[in-house]
């Protein structure tokens, strides 16, 4: 988790999505990790069986908040979208630091927020491995946070100049059906 905290401070670009992936892993897949042994498992799994979706949902979790705050990040200069993703789609550093939203920019954003959507659903697997007790404040974070991809896409791809969130209201409407998820 330091080392994620001194790239982000060393780091403002990535060339790759592995060199991304490291940062999600150190950033936020470390306390997926953390927690486990407080968390527990349910009977008949271990630690090790859950830890794979327990990172998993760690990186699902930080490219949300990448995706969510481009509009804040091209401000400080930072640009965590990998290079090559942006070469691949035709976008230009200079277009997302001056929130130029194009047809090639929206189409790079679907393919980034798909990229989160697949590790939302390696994790999932994971929620059923959990204690009883620990399940639903993890399907809940699950389900809130993934919401915000829903709401970039609301916004019409628009994250350069409106923020997406969830409510605390549709966070409210969001648990009873994370509540069902974990029965």
């Amino acid at each position: 988790m330091i080392k994620g905290m001194v790239m982000d401070i060393d780091q403002n670009r990535f060339e790759t999505f592995e060199e991304l992936y490291v940062y999600c892993y150190r950033v936020a897949g470390t306390v997926g990790l953390m927690t486990m042994p407080i968390m527990g498992t349910a009977d008949g799994y271990t630690e090790e069986d859950a830890l794979e979706p327990a990172l998993a949902l760690g990186v699902a979790l930080q490219l949300t908040n990448i995706l969510r705050d481009v509009g804040e990040d091209r401000h400080r200069q930072r640009i965590y979208i990998p290079q090559e993703d942006l070469r691949r789609f035709g976008v230009t550093e200079q277009a997302l630091i001056k929130g130029v939203k194009s047809e090639a920019y929206v189409q790079m954003l679907k393919f980034q927020i798909e990229r989160a959507r697949e590790w939302y659903v390696r994790a999932e697997s994971g929620v059923a491995m959990l204690a009883p007790e620990a399940r639903l404040p993890v399907r809940a974070s699950l389900d809130m946070y993934s919401s915000i991809l829903d709401k970039i896409e609301l916004n019409n791809y628009d994250n350069f100049e409106k923020r997406a969130y969830t409510t605390k209201l549709e966070k409210l409407a969001l648990l009873p059906g994370a509540w069902l998820k974990t029965r």
